[in-house]
């Protein structure tokens, strides 16, 4: 064991540090701790390695790095210096390297200069034909040398005296009495309360609901707010169509049974279910539109 080893060592042993501990402080392989302790640097993987490691070493046992380096110089493997030097350029080199970084400093101002003498030329060359198609002003002679003179106008007309009876004034049409259009029909719903959803009304006073059964046969049951019954309640067959004329009613009340197989429409407005239930129901409510 070396004598830079064996202080490492008792520094470590003073700390209370295994090789495992300084392993785990220094992330150093534990061979290589080991190899220090007894001076075996061969197992190294070169002199920088190995004089890196007993840095770390000093560092976490409380020993100076530089101190050790200096008093343990004989024993630490030295770095040797890379004799290796570049080869100095040649003069023709130089003056090669400066002339392409000349050219390439200078090119960027050239093709700038090229640049705008070309623009220039193009602004010089567009206005020398624009003069040359100057249109010949008014006034000037035409190619007899007589001046040009443009025709006088011609004073219109004056139209002839229209007929004693077409100078009469006609007697003033009264004005036509707008028809009122007819209000367009629309239907809101409300917020679903349990198997119940309520619609709003708006349109026509004439108004015609229609029932439509697809897919599937369904039972369907209407009523007026006075719980009068609009048609017998039955159970409709698929294809089955009833229209009901609801003219004149506050609402209309309908208890469907299989909902996904009844279409229903009031004046052509289709009426939108807002629940998925199986049986669920639709009541109606009517407003004239404004």
């Amino acid at each position: 064991m070396s004598e830079l080893g064996t202080r490492l060592k008792e520094a470590r042993i003073a700390k209370g540090l295994s090789l495992e501990d300084l392993q785990e402080a220094t992330k150093i392989q534990k061979r290589y701790l080991a190899g220090i302790e007894e001076g075996d640097f061969s197992m190294m993987p070169g002199p920088f390695y190995s004089r890196a490691f007993i840095k770390q070493y000093a560092e976490v046992v409380g020993l100076h790095p530089d101190e050790l380096f200096e008093q343990y110089n004989e024993e630490i493997p030295a770095i040797k210096e890379d004799p290796y030097t570049p080869p100095t350029p040649s003069r023709r080199q130089t003056f090669a390297s400066q002339s392409s970084s000349r050219t390439n400093e200078i090119m960027p101002k050239v093709i700038a200069a090229l640049f705008i003498v070309t623009v220039l030329a193009v602004v010089v060359f567009f206005y020398s034909n624009l003069d040359k198609n100057d249109p010949i002003e008014e006034g000037t002679a035409n190619d007899s040398g007589v001046p040009y003179e443009e025709p006088a106008e011609e004073a219109p007309a004056e139209p002839a005296e229209k007929p004693a009876e077409e100078k009469a004034e006609k007697p003033a049409e009264a004005p036509k009495k707008e028809e009122p259009k007819e209000p367009k029909a629309s239907i809101k719903a409300g917020k679903p309360a349990g198997q119940t959803t309520t619609y709003d009304f708006s349109g026509p006073a004439k108004r015609e609901l229609v029932i439509k059964v697809v897919g599937g046969p369904s039972w369907v049951q209407a009523a007026d707010s006075n719980q009068k019954e609009l048609f017998k309640p039955d159970t409709m067959a698929a294809g089955a169509t009833e229209k009901l004329d609801v003219s004149g009613l506050k609402q209309v009340q309908l208890r469907l049974g299989k909902a996904a197989n009844v279409q229903l429409a009031i004046n052509g407005v289709p009426v939108e279910y807002k629940l998925d239930a199986t049986t669920q129901n639709i009541v109606i409510r009517f407003a004239e539109a404004e």
